[in-house]
C-alpha cells in the first residue's frame, strides 16, 4: 500500500463524477433502501466526502435541488459542478433551454415550435443571451459556493478544441464572469501542451487561479498524458477516464462503452508519486469518470485503500465484491 504522509493524505478527496448514473442505480452499490435520489445521495455520502455533479452539463441547475443536496450531506461534504455543455462549446439540446431562450431562438429564425432545432450551438447565441444564461446558470452554482460547499467549477472543453490565443483569452473571461469560485479547467487535446504552448496556457491559468485539471486516459495520440502543474491557490484536480482504448477510439461508441473500464491496484498506484509532487496545493481532488455500473465506486474506493484513507464501511463492500 501506498499510505501518505498526514499532511498530504488529510488535503485529498475522493469521489465519482456522478451519484444518480442508472448504471450504478442498478448495480447494487446502493441498498433496496435508497430508493429516493435523497437517500441515494445519503448512502453515498457515507463513502465518500465529495462528487461531481454531472447533471448540470446537460441542463440548468435547479436551485432546490442544490438546497436539498446541502441539507442531505454532511457539512463537510462537497459538490464539483461541470459547467452546462454550450459554455465549453459542445452543443446543447434545444428542450435543455430555460423557457425564454427558447421562445427568443424560435422567434429570431421565425420558425414555429415543430421546427425548432434539436441541437443548439454556443455561436447560435447573440452576446446577450449567452450572458443572461451563464448567469442563470451561475446563480444556483453561487448557493454552493456561499455555504462553503463547492469543490470546484469544472469546463471540461472537447477534443476538437486545440490551442489558441483566443482559447487564452476565453479562460481570463471565465474568471471575470465566474467571481471568486474554485474554477478548473480540463482540456482535451495535446496541442495545449506542445513546445511553447504549455507555457503559456499554464500561465494563463496562473493568472486567473483557474485549477488545470489532471487526467488519466488512452494514450491514443491526441490525448494528454498525465501531466499535472498546479496552477491554483485554492486547490488541484485530477479526473480518472479509465483506459479503454478501443472505446475512445470508436467515434460512434456510447459513453458507456468509452468509459467502461476497471482500473487494477497498479494503476491507481501510478499516481502517487503524482500526488507527492502536489503535495503543496491546499486540496487535491481525485475524481472517477469510470461511471459504468460501479466501476467508478469500486475505483475511488480502491484508490481510498492504497492512500491509507479507506474507513471500515468502505473495506466491507470492496470485500464484499472481491468475493
Amino acid at each position: 500500500m501506498g499510505a501518505l504522509p498526514a499532511e498530504i493524505s488529510e488535503k485529498i478527496r475522493i469521489g465519482t463524477c456522478s451519484w444518480t448514473d442508472k448504471t450504478l442505480i442498478k448495480s447494487g452499490f446502493y441498498p433496496a433502501s435508497a430508493s429516493t435520489p435523497a437517500s441515494r445521495l445519503a448512502h453515498y455520502a457515507a463513502f465518500f466526502n465529495t462528487v461531481e455533479v454531472d447533471s448540470t452539463y446537460y441542463a440548468m441547475p435547479d436551485p432546490g435541488n442544490i438546497f436539498r443536496w446541502i441539507a442531505g450531506t454532511p457539512k463537510n461534504f462537497t459538490f464539483g459542478v461541470k459547467s452546462f455543455s454550450l459554455f465549453t462549446f459542445h452543443r446543447a439540446k434545444f428542450t435543455a433551454l430555460p423557457n425564454w431562450l427558447r421562445a427568443e431562438l424560435l422567434a429570431g429564425s421565425g420558425g414555429a415550435p415543430s421546427e425548432a432545432p434539436a441541437l443548439v450551438r454556443r455561436e447560435d447565441l447573440t452576446s446577450d443571451q449567452r450572458k443572461r444564461l451563464f448567469e442563470e446558470f451561475i446563480n444556483p452554482v453561487r448557493i454552493l459556493h456561499n455555504s462553503g460547499r463547492l469543490a470546484y467549477l469544472l469546463f471540461q472543453f472537447p477534443p476538437y478544441w486545440k490551442f489558441s490565443k483566443e482559447g487564452l483569452v476565453y479562460f481570463k473571461r471565465l474568471r471575470e464572469v465566474s467571481g471568486p469560485m474554485p474554477l478548473a479547467v480540463e482540456v482535451r487535446d495535446n496541442s495545449w501542451f506542445t513546445p511553447g504552448n504549455g507555457e503559456r496556457f499554464t500561465d494563463a491559468l496562473r493568472a486567473e487561479n483557474i485549477a488545470y485539471t489532471a487526467v488519466d486516459e488512452p494514450d491514443i495520440g491526441w490525448t494528454l498524458g498525465p501531466v499535472w502543474p498546479v496552477t491554483s491557490e485554492w486547490g488541484t484536480l485530477a479526473r480518472f477516464h479509465g483506459r479503454n482504448k478501443a472505446g475512445w477510439r470508436n467515434l460512434r461508441a456510447s459513453i458507456y462503452e468509452r468509459f467502461d473500464y476497471e482500473y487494477d491496484t497498479f494503476e491507481l498506484e501510478e499516481w502517487i508519486g503524482r500526488i507527492e509532487n502536489v503535495r503543496g496545493a491546499k486540496v487535491i481532488y481525485l475524481m472517477y469518470n469510470n461511471c459504468v455500473d460501479d466501476k467508478a465506486v469500486n475505483s475511488a474506493l480502491m484508490m481510498k485503500e492504497i492512500l491509507g484513507l479507506s474507513g471500515e464501511k468502505s473495506r466491507r463492500y470492496r470485500q464484499k465484491n472481491l468475493i
